[in-house]
């Protein structure tokens, strides 16, 4: 299968003959004229406050089940791997599951592979008839997914591979810095023209495989302002080699700011090794050190989007379930500490730590701390501390006041107490300041 490429008339005229049923009934004209931008300020904020997300690896990797890299890793022919497409039929996708788990999770938001970088389209592109509805699956994924979202009233930012291992006009420019030809060009501006007209409002556009390339290579800067005219909302990642709204870094948490700012940050991590489905892949992270994970990251005010890569049969596995179950049973006992706060840098931290605030509140999180052992905590603040609670059940920490430091820390307090039966992966102790 080749893609074909329409021009800009054929295109138009193809989602004005489309129909309006579905996502497409939501679908924004491209012909209106361009809206305001908000600033970036004002578009973040959900954003920021949200914290957590839901990473979806799905696509025609899944079937080979050895991750999503298997055609580049191991050579696969394009005619080769084209043969999947007649296999690709998931009879137990429901993406209410989907988004139910997210939901249970505590997570804010999904972002889904809607091209990964072996360029089959997860939607109904009509660029190429590459895409899921020409498999015997026969329907528009994306668009049953974003549907469901809408209606579960979660976000949605729609994962966009720059990089194309399978579209003809891409091949010549596998080599790093090399030039990408105008065809491709045009095929992608025509594919995000379709992500941010035919599906709704979406939170954004997740961007990959951006790194052999130079922004001015890409043409970064008429893609975003296709994505921003289209979605005046919408957020844009910097993997377009260009800085767009937020940072997202791989497989790292980072290290604390020095100063808060209002620039927006993200880390995706993923649950075991790989982001497509591997079925050898049984390295899981516990829950505990991925709730760790979570906070470690809100506390350098950095989101967490975790990763699942559901399998063949569109099913989340079990072992993906029950740690996204058992974050979602912390988080309805401590998201007060990380939704809608800011990185506690500012206050002096432990090792096996890390502080989240709020308004008045510090929230200190306290990892590892085994039930029944004892602790001893000092806490130094340039304000007065009025209490201090464990977040979960309520329970009073009685506090001890220490000489002053001086002007520059006028508060010094400590606590003495022992884990009566708190959460061993990340207890909280909330401190109320004046």
């Amino acid at each position: 299968m080749k893609p074909f490429t329409l021009n800009r008339r054929d295109f138009t005229r193809s989602l004005v003959g489309a129909g309006a049923t579905g996502a497409l009934a939501n679908s924004v004209a491209l012909n209106a004229a361009p809206p305001q931008i908000p600033p970036l300020s004002e578009r973040g904020r959900w954003f920021r406050d949200a914290r957590f997300g839901m990473f979806i690896h799905f696509g025609l990797y899944t079937l080979l089940e050895r991750g999503e890299w298997a055609m580049f890793i191991e050579g696969i022919p394009i005619k080769e791997y084209e043969k999947n497409v007649a296999r690709f039929n998931p009879p137990r996708f429901k993406a209410a599951d989907w988004v139910s788990l997210a939901k249970s999770a505590g997570q804010r938001y999904i972002t889904f592979t809607s091209k990964h970088h072996d360029g089959f389209c997860m939607f109904n592109s009509r660029l190429t008839d590459y895409n899921v509805t020409h498999a015997p699956f026969g329907r528009d994924l994306l668009a049953e997914l974003v549907e469901e979202c809408h209606r579960q009233d979660m976000p949605i930012f729609c994962y966009y591979s720059l990089m194309d291992w399978h579209h003809p006009d891409y091949q010549q420019s596998l080599p790093p810095q090399t030039p990408i030809s105008s065809q491709y060009i045009d095929y992608m501006k025509g594919q995000l023209r379709e992500l941010c007209s035919n599906y709704g409002k979406i939170a954004g556009i997740w961007f990959d495989g951006g790194w052999d390339h130079k922004a001015e290579q890409w043409h970064a800067t008429e893609l975003l302002d296709i994505i921003y005219k289209l979605q005046p909302h919408a957020l844009v990642n910097n993997r377009a080699e260009t800085a767009a709204d937020f940072s997202a870094p791989e497989q790292e948490l980072g290290s604390r700011r020095e100063k808060n700012d209002d620039s927006l940050r993200e880390t995706c991590m993923v649950i075991n090794d790989d982001w497509g489905y591997a079925q050898d892949d049984q390295r899981f992270k516990s829950s505990s050190e991925l709730i760790q994970w979570l906070i470690q990251a809100a506390g350098s005010d950095t989101n967490f989007l975790l990763n699942i890569g559901p399998m063949p049969s569109g099913e989340v596995q079990p072992e993906f379930q029950q740690r996204l179950m058992e974050m979602g049973k912390w988080l309805e006992r401590n998201g007060e500490s990380l939704y809608g706060t800011r990185s506690g840098h500012n206050f002096f931290i432990y090792a096996d730590s890390t502080l989240t605030t709020r308004d008045n509140k510090v929230y200190f999180h306290i990892f590892n701390w085994q039930r029944g052992a004892m602790s001893r905590i000092n806490f130094d603040s340039k304000k007065h501390v009025n209490r201090a609670y464990v977040l979960e059940d309520g329970s009073p920490i009685e506090l001890i006041r220490n000489p002053a430091h001086g002007d520059a820390l006028p508060t010094s307090v400590s606590f003495v107490a022992r884990n009566t039966g708190w959460s061993t992966a990340d207890t909280v102790v909330v401190l109320e300041t004046s």
